[in-house]
């Protein structure tokens, strides 16, 4: 047996035992098999001949993101195919301090005492606007984590046989909106896993960590999609909006990728 397939049946044996929580492997997607049921197919699955192919649905959601430090995992509640982008309108703000700055001449024209009063209304609304503004942007960061919703993205992992050494292919099967995807081939560029940085201490479950981090972070210094990368570079607001849009109508299914991706063996389209 080659010295790769023998790291990956013993890599795929300690998932099985520990699994990673934002991953689901091809042969335990089954929410119904228990433990033991689970760890005797995977174990099983991991003797065959596609040792060397991995498929899996990677779950972006922010209550992943306490497993580990953001630096390696990243961080889903700040990624746009988590959460609604926020909007904010300075016009309102520009409007009161006009109001009353036209509010303090008038006093001042009227004498000392209209101007103490007009001076002392000023300060008492301006700590009601602020007040109000400080609660309204709480409410709003609150709405924004409670209402996250996560989006899921299909990989195929093609490990080849000078592996670890080597690091594997990696594919996005499912549909994407990332710079460092390429839409047409699901090919990624990662500075670790595709680059310099691949090293033989890296395995599977690192692998995995990596694209989290990989689609919670964007690199616009290497995109495989220019246009992508540009906007993100130059008008990161409209990429969010079109990002979370994406995700909302191509990553929100689980479902419905788990029975093309994993059950159906779907490919790149």
């Amino acid at each position: 047996m080659a010295a790769s397939t023998k790291r990956l049946l013993k890599e795929r044996t300690n998932i099985a035992r520990n699994p990673i929580p934002y991953v689901t492997f091809a042969d335990d997607d089954n929410d119904d098999d228990d433990d033991d049921q689970n760890d005797t197919k995977m174990a099983d699955a991991s003797s065959s001949d596609n040792i060397s192919q991995w498929r899996f649905i990677l779950t972006l959601d922010p209550i992943h993101d306490s497993l580990e430090d953001s630096s390696e995992i990243g961080k889903a509640a700040d990624s746009p195919y988590c959460c609604a982008p926020s909007s904010t309108s300075p016009t309102s703000a520009s409007s009161s301090s006009t109001t009353g700055k036209t509010k303090g001449a008038a006093g001042l024209l009227a004498g000392v005492t209209r101007a103490a009063t007009s001076r002392a209304s000023k300060k008492s609304s301006s700590s009601n606007d602020t007040s109000t503004a400080t609660s309204t942007s709480t409410t709003s960061s609150t709405t924004s984590s409670s209402t996250a919703e996560a989006a899921y993205f299909a990989f195929q992992l093609d490990f080849p046989a000078t592996y670890p050494f080597k690091p594997p292919q990696i594919t996005v099967l499912s549909p994407s909106y990332h710079p460092n995807i390429k839409k047409s081939s699901g090919e990624i560029c990662d500075a670790i896993l595709t680059g310099d940085g691949w090293g033989p201490t890296l395995n599977i479950r690192k692998i995995c960590a990596r694209l989290r981090k990989f689609l919670c972070e964007p690199d616009v210094q290497h995109p495989l999609e220019t246009e992508l990368g540009q906007l993100l570079s130059e008008k990161p607001g409209e990429y969010k909006v079109e990002a979370y849009k994406f995700a909302r109508e191509n990553a929100s299914d689980r479902g419905k990728m788990v029975e093309e991706f994993l059950r159906k063996g779907g490919t790149k389209k």
